[in-house]
């Protein structure tokens, strides 16, 4: 192996350190993203709790693939917008995303292909077990928002099993609009 003098070496650490510097060591989720599908996932959840309880008419439900299409162009137009900075984003930042759309297409697979075997207040569930896994997956790295937003969707996750059945709804809603939604809000104040 050939030494290298003094300066050479100071000029590899140097430019280590900018490198380090330049990629994200912190795992970015964007809080804009959790705060509308934290709202959107908790006004369909609870809208099909008015509607089994017989609060709304069905035809309200026509709204909730509008309120979905929303949320999608909302994401397709956001993440177009921050294209350039998520070109540049480390290893763990990629993981992220390999996790959240891994999590959310199988979620989305376990509500469309197999809606029989999870009818009902079940296919709610089975957002908040993704959106609790892609919070806690967060957590893991450190952000303890992400952590206690987690924990509160799974929470509302076991309360909505031992609550009245027509109320199971309700708090399946109450924990995607606290935990997702209030996570995001909790990013959107803690941007630096």
């Amino acid at each position: 192996m050939e030494r290298i003098g003094t300066s050479e070496a100071r000029d590899h650490i140097e430019m280590v350190n900018r490198i380090l510097a330049e990629s994200q060591q912190r795992l970015c989720t964007g809080g804009e993203y959790f705060l509308v599908w934290g709202i959107g996932s908790a006004f369909v959840t609870i809208l099909f709790a008015l509607e089994n309880n017989g609060l709304v008419p069905g035809a309200a439900l026509w709204s909730v693939p509008v309120v979905l299409a929303l949320c999608a162009l909302f994401s397709i137009y956001r993440s177009r917008a921050t294209r350039a900075a998520l070109a540049r984003s480390s290893l763990l930042q990629r993981e992220f995303f390999n996790v959240l759309w891994l999590t959310i297409g199988l979620a989305f697979v376990a509500n469309a292909a197999a809606y029989r075997i999870f009818a009902g207040v079940a296919s709610a569930a089975v957002w908040s077990i993704a959106e609790a896994i892609v919070l806690l997956y967060i957590g893991m790295h450190g952000n303890r928002r992400a952590q206690i937003a987690g924990v509160l969707v799974v929470v509302s996750l076991i309360a909505a099993n031992f609550v009245a059945p027509p109320l199971a709804g309700y708090v399946l809603g109450a924990g995607m609009l606290v935990g997702y939604g209030g996570f995001g809000v909790g990013e959107l104040l803690a941007r630096e």
